[in-house]
Parts: structure tokens; C-alpha cells; sequence
């Protein structure tokens, strides 16, 4: 664990030792075209699900480009705070789709690695400073912003995870982007939210990310406070969660 958070914050510091650079923000327009191209709407195991064909991506030239700008880019040029969050999670979005193509074919994200180290503790990015892993980026650098709304943004490539937004986090927009995927998952029936009487069932990640809801009190008010207009009178943290991989079936 130390040995990790001093790898992040090697990555951190590095964010905030050049006042000279202008924030600037990498180009997304080729990550939308590709997320425009190969992710649609669709259903898997009866869940709808935004289904991304990983063997086309595997193909693509401009997806190698996007991956190859998320590896190189000069990380100090993020200068604000959402700048560096919408980084962040586009390049555990982008990356995650890039380690299911290096172990293709799979049925699943959780088949990648073994016992010891499993699919999110493949390094993923080399900065000048650190090797990072999904894990790195999600739980050390990603939650460290204190933004509970990001667990409906980072996307595991499994149905039940909360869908791969079909266009790229952007500084300008994101917390309207973040709340639109929060507001996502309630209309998607079965996945991320359910009415069971007057209970709302709900997607396991407010039980596994509990402290993050907290804010607010607890779980259920944080919902509510976003969510007025949903009419429940108990919350349970239970909806099955499907690991199955969002990929198109062919």
C-alpha cells in the first residue's frame, strides 16, 4: 500500500510542479468518433447494456491513436480540477478496453490475470515517474477527488457496470455528464435500479462504495437529494451483479 501511494503521488506532484504550462486538455474528437462507431445501445443476458465490439476496436487504427495519446500525453498540462478528473476517467475507460483487447478473447474481465494479480493490477500506464494499474487510477487518483458520482462514469466492461458513455468526459461538461450517468442507471430496469414494491433495490456499488455515498448522511438521502422525484420507502443495496462482458456477440 505505501509502495502505491507514493506511486500516485509521484503522478499528483507531477500535476502541480509546472505553473508555466496552459492547462489544455487532450483532443477527444477521435475517442468520440471511435465511441460513436463501435459502442451501441443494445441488451445482453436481458439487461440494456451499451455493447462494445471489442474485436473491431482491436482493428482500429484511430482507437490506437487514442491510446496512444493517453500513454504520452504531458500529464502537467491538466491544470484544473476537472480537466484531471475527465482525464482520468477517460483513460481508465480507454485503457480497461485496451487490456480486454490484449487478452482477447474473454468472457468476462475477471478471467484476465490469475490468483495473485488480477485484471486491475496490470500496469496500464507508465508516466515518467510510476507505473499505474486501473486500481491506481480508480481508487487512488480518481476517488482522491472526492466526486461519488464518478463510480457511474468508470466503466468495468461488464453488463451490470454502469454504461461506457458513447462520448468523452470533457472539463467543460462534466459534472452534467456525471449526473446524466447517474441519472442513467435509475432507468435502467434491473441493472441499476429496481422497484420491488415500495423498495428500491439497487445496484451493488452503493454497498461496495458506501463511505464515498456518505456525504450526505447515507445512501438513501444522497439518492433523494438528486432523485427527488423517485417515490420509495426502503433501499437495498442487492441487484445481482452480472460480470459478463459488454461485448457484441457475434
Amino acid at each position: 500500500m505505501r509502495g502505491r501511494l507514493s506511486a500516485v503521488f509521484g503522478v499528483l506532484t507531477l500535476l502541480s510542479l509546472t505553473p508555466v504550462c496552459l492547462a489544455e486538455s487532450p483532443d477527444w474528437g477521435t475517442y468520440n468518433d471511435v465511441l460513436k462507431e463501435f459502442v451501441s445501445p443494445g441488451e445482453k443476458n436481458g439487461v440494456p447494456v451499451n455493447l462494445v465490439d471489442y474485436q473491431g476496436l482491436s482493428k482500429s487504427k484511430p482507437f490506437e491513436q487514442v491510446v496512444k495519446q493517453i500513454r504520452t500525453f504531458d500529464l502537467a498540462r491538466l491544470q484544473t480540477r476537472e480537466e484531471r478528473l475527465a482525464f482520468y476517467i477517460n483513460a481508465y475507460n480507454i485503457l480497461t478496453i485496451q487490456l480486454i483487447i490484449d487478452h482477447w478473447p474473454v468472457d468476462s474481465i475477471r478471467d484476465i490475470g490469475n490468483l495473485f494479480r488480477g485484471p486491475w493490477d496490470q500496469v496500464v500506464l507508465t508516466t515518467s515517474s510510476t507505473e499505474l494499474t486501473l486500481d491506481n487510477i480508480e481508487h487512488d487518483i480518481i476517488r482522491s477527488y472526492d466526486e461519488p458520482l464518478i463510480h457511474f462514469a468508470v466503466n468495468c466492461a461488464s453488463v451490470s457496470c454502469p454504461d461506457l458513455r458513447r462520448e468523452a468526459y470533457q472539463a467543460d461538461k462534466l459534472d452534467a455528464q456525471l449526473m446524466d450517468q447517474f441519472r442513467g442507471i435509475f432507468q435502467q430496469k434491473g441493472k441499476g435500479a429496481l422497484i420491488d414494491d415500495e423498495t428500491l433495490r439497487v445496484t451493488k456499488l452503493f454497498r461496495w462504495y458506501v463511505g464515498d455515498f456518505e456525504a450526505d448522511g447515507d445512501v438513501e438521502t444522497f439518492i433523494r437529494t438528486r432523485l427527488p422525484e423517485l417515490e420509495f420507502s426502503d433501499i437495498k443495496p442487492n441487484l445481482d451483479y452480472d460480470w459478463s462482458l459488454n461485448g457484441i456477440t457475434r
